[in-house]
């Protein structure tokens, strides 16, 4: 499994880079790191596909040097990294923010791409989605309580300061989710009935009793994008891919190879 560093849209990006064939970009939730979050699926999907992991900017060995982010920005990344790499047509699987990210390249890049997976996302903020977001914490726009997200998500707070540290230093976790929670908590940020245009296939992927997704949202979502597939994982949380991997890798992988 290979490290890499490339120079794109103004960032210096990491990515992993691992096995052959057509290629497969994996893009990582908020405040995760491709190889923490995909942990599960990097040897898995590298045994049929190039895949190329990377951590989105300010995220890992990523920096941002702006201090901004936002889906589209973000999506620019990707569609940067997929020129310069010369990637022909890669499908692209997204999780949480890296499904966010997935939607805007279907949105604004259709031709870049052949078939997306945009797990754990929204088409627009819903009050669902609002009252997790405090109950972990994130109270508004930039305003995160720091201690009553230790208490509530502690096995994840403890991993922060590792997976960030590479670039900013060990308190940098801190900064990040205060800029981050503006985007999260930001309307113009999710795309609302500009689904409609994804003219490519969609596998939209949820957990059954995802606390920050309803099950109601993402079948809105499947009924709005024309070429959608819905699959709903039982007894499964925002984080399926980590819970039930081996369910979560079967059915991506059956609606990849479908698609490649």
């Amino acid at each position: 499994m290979l490290g890499n560093y490339i120079e794109v849209n103004g960032i210096n990006m990491f990515y992993i880079e691992k096995g052959k064939g057509h290629p497969l970009i994996l893009l990582h939730g908020g405040i995760s790191v491709a190889e923490d979050n995909w942990k599960n699926q990097l040897d898995f999907f590298s045994q049929h596909f190039r895949v190329i992991a990377p951590d989105s900017r300010g995220h890992g060995r990523t920096d941002n040097p702006t201090e901004e982010f936002s889906y589209r920005l973000m999506a620019n990344d990707i569609a940067a990294l997929i020129q310069v790499l010369e990637l022909e047509k890669p499908l692209i699987i997204g999780w949480s923010d890296g499904g966010q990210i997935a939607l805007e390249i279907g949105i604004h890049y259709p031709d870049l791409t052949k078939a997306l997976v945009a797990g754990g996302v929204l088409s627009e903020i819903t009050d669902y989605y609002t009252s997790t977001m405090k109950a972990w914490g994130i109270e508004g726009p930039g305003k995160v309580n720091i201690g009553k997200l230790r208490a509530v998500i502690p096995q994840f707070t403890k991993v922060l300061p590792k997976i960030h540290s590479a670039v900013y230093g060990d308190e940098y976790w801190k900064k990040l989710l205060q800029n981050i929670s503006k985007m999260w908590l930001d309307p113009s940020e999710f795309p609302k009935k500009k689904i409609k245009q994804i003219d490519i296939p969609v596998l939209i992927l949820t957990g059954d009793r995802d606390s920050a997704i309803s099950i109601k949202e993402s079948v809105r979502m499947y009924k709005l994008i024309p070429k959608a597939e819905l699959a709903i994982i039982p007894k499964a949380d925002h984080d399926v891919y980590e819970t039930k991997p081996d369910l979560f890798n079967s059915i991506v992988l059956e609606f990849l190879m479908r698609h490649k």
